[in-house]
């Protein structure tokens, strides 16, 4: 049978456009998700998940996860997360009339905390490394649904859009793709949503997909000759979002990299940094995070017409500029 991919029968506006390539079963929850803009910037294309609802590209995932959850008749969600995600989650929940529980670092920024509780959700902080907050979210999901983004595939068949979208808006011209990556939910439903493309022959050939991390805390790209993430030391880094010491599908990220053609590189702190403040001259906007991938961008010398995601808004990190 033909997908809707291949038929062209995609309709409507947002991230439900693509309903019928989504495994997602029960009524849409949504909050107006998806159809972010693409926007110029110094023969960049950036791809602004950061005007999405909650301020991120995770928005997208949770938007499929919480409907795959209410469906499969959900009361009480689970995530763990640095803060988008948990955002996220926390409204999807709320719109769905479900719980949600968070569990976050005890040093997650504090604008994100405060909306993972505003929108209505139990926040629970957890001192020690990052994997103390993963597993005290997988033990607290025997008694609730587990919609971590690291864990849920029902998250990823969001995230996918993200591809979909970008083939409608750039087409044959795509030809590169750079992302952030912590958990690698970006570029992972990146690789799915474009082999979806190829494999329905829309497209002749996927875009080369290039991760980046942050040298403060890169365990993928110090281990991607190996095929596994090197251990690093816990450190503070500028880019919260992807300060991810031990990535949980860490296979699948290089895979979407290794079979597309693609690169890992690290960025400094510095860098990060001096693009996040020159993205902001221009009113651009954007968590650090986001402006690791014009860091990356750069040093990877990738030629015009490059898309990046912008994975966040800098209104949650407007404290720190």
């Amino acid at each position: 049978m033909k997908n809707a991919a291949e038929t062209g029968r995609w309709s409507g506006r947002g991230l439900w456009r693509y309903r019928a390539d989504l495994a997602i079963a029960g009524e849409p929850v949504t909050l107006g998700e998806g159809g972010t803009p693409l926007l110029r910037y110094h023969g960049l294309l950036l791809k602004l998940e950061g005007i999405s609802p909650t301020g991120s590209f995770k928005d997208r995932g949770a938007a499929t996860a919480i409907t795959a959850a209410k469906a499969a008749g959900a009361r009480l969600v689970v995530e763990d997360s640095s803060g988008n995600a948990g955002t996220a989650v926390a409204a999807y929940a709320s719109a769905a009339g479900l719980r949600a529980r968070v569990f976050a670092p005890d040093d997650i920024v504090a604008a994100k905390a405060r909306a993972i509780e505003v929108l209505g959700a139990e926040l629970i902080r957890i001192s020690g490394p990052r994997s103390a907050v993963t597993q005290a979210a997988i033990m607290a999901a025997r008694d609730g649904y587990d919609v971590g983004h690291a864990r849920d595939d029902a998250f990823l068949e969001g995230t996918k859009t993200i591809a979909y979208e970008l083939f409608e808006e750039v087409g044959d011209e795509l030809r590169d793709v750079v992302t952030p990556v912590g958990q690698g939910t970006v570029l992972i439903g990146l690789a799915m949503g474009f082999a979806d493309l190829v494999a329905s022959g829309r497209m002749e050939r996927a875009p080369r997909l290039h991760g980046v991390q942050s040298e403060a805390c890169a365990p993928l790209v110090r281990g991607a000759s190996i095929g596994r993430p090197a251990p690093v030391v816990r450190q503070s880094s500028i880019a919260d979002g992807i300060r991810i010491p031990e990535p949980t599908r860490a296979e699948r990220s290089y895979n979407a990299v290794r079979y597309s053609g693609g690169r890992w590189i690290a960025v400094s702190e510095d860098a990060i940094e001096r693009a996040w403040r020159d993205a902001a001259t221009v009113g651009l906007l954007m968590e650090p995070t986001s402006a690791a991938a014009i860091a990356g961008c750069r040093s990877l010398n990738l030629p015009t017409g490059a898309v990046l995601i912008v994975t966040g808004s800098g209104l949650k990190a407007i404290d720190r500029y």
